[in-house]
């Protein structure tokens, strides 16, 4: 048995499927084959078993892949924390993030975390909304992911990180616009746009709208920038979105706190893959974003 092995083994449990695991680790699909088939004769049991075109993992594969992950893992850590001793970068790092922290507070952390490591330190932001980016760092495309929190993903580890504030969004031609007391209730009777149910923020704000009553119209809106679009075109209608920078060009609207609704009714987290591999890079950056404390008014 050796380690190339191991490392086939692993890609291989993970994509399932013979051609595209050799595609990934830059072999032809033969040479995988007989290093599995290989790998198989020496430990004299089966590892996978084949489902239609794709494969699986047998039970005794499950139980091996366990192990050998922790092996690998456990080198290419080694590897890392070798090359940072040595003075070399570990690895740039691939962040998933919904773009309203994009402009204050995800800009704050990084520079605090290139002051902190050295301003060499490789970050690497891609936008996205919560699912499609849990989706991705599932799929090993990102290491890290700023995202509402999903009860639904036992694998990941969610860290709270930041807090925001819903309000209601009214035209500026809207006498609720200078209401000195908004409340929920006085939404009654009034179309409401927000967010799909189907989000994590959409699920929030829908048992909030529950709770008091109301009901959102069928037209819905993914993220601040086309809630404000829409209610700013139709005069009369009544968004509820989250208080963020998406929000800030439409001088047409007018942001209301609601009295009912808390100062931290949503809450944003740092997700990861609990039990994934994490270079010393990786395992810095969730150290420093557990520890940052970031001031919104600054």
């Amino acid at each position: 048995m050796n380690l190339s092995q191991l490392y086939y083994f692993r890609k291989l449990a993970e994509v399932k499927h013979y051609t595209h695991a050799a595609e990934e680790l830059f072999i032809s699909q033969p040479t995988l084959s007989n290093s599995i088939s290989q790998l198989e004769r020496e430990l004299g049991i089966p590892l996978f078993e084949r489902e239609g075109r794709k494969i699986k993992l047998t039970k005794y594969g499950e139980e091996f892949y366990q192990y050998a992950t922790e092996a690998v893992n456990a080198l290419e850590k080694g590897i890392a924390l070798a090359h940072e001793h040595a003075g070399s970068p570990t690895g740039s790092i691939d962040i998933g993030a919904i773009y309203t922290i994009q402009s204050d507070y995800l800009p704050s952390l990084i520079k605090g975390y290139r002051d902190q490591y050295g301003k060499d330190a490789q970050v690497n932001v891609f936008q996205g909304l919560t699912q499609p980016l849990l989706e991705d760092l599932e799929s090993n495309r990102y290491e890290l992911a700023f995202t509402a929190y999903v009860d639904s993903k036992p694998d990941l580890t969610f860290v709270p990180v930041l807090t925001q504030r819903l309000v209601a969004v009214v035209h500026r031609s809207d006498k609720l616009a200078w209401s000195k007391n908004l409340t929920l209730d006085s939404l009654r009777g009034r179309d409401i746009i927000t967010y799909p149910p189907t989000t994590p923020i959409g699920a929030e704000v829908s048992a909030l709208m529950t709770t008091h009553g109301l009901s959102a119209t069928h037209t819905y809106a993914n993220d601040e920038i086309t809630l404000g679009s829409m209610v700013e075109s139709t005069p009369g209608t009544i968004g509820l979105a989250l208080d963020t920078i998406g929000l800030v060009p439409f001088r047409e609207l007018i942001t209301k706190r609601l009295p009912e609704v808390d100062d931290d009714f949503h809450t944003v987290c740092l997700a990861f893959k609990t039990a994934a591999y994490k270079t010393r890079a990786v395992e810095n950056f969730i150290e420093f974003t557990r520890s940052f404390e970031w001031d919104s008014k600054r």
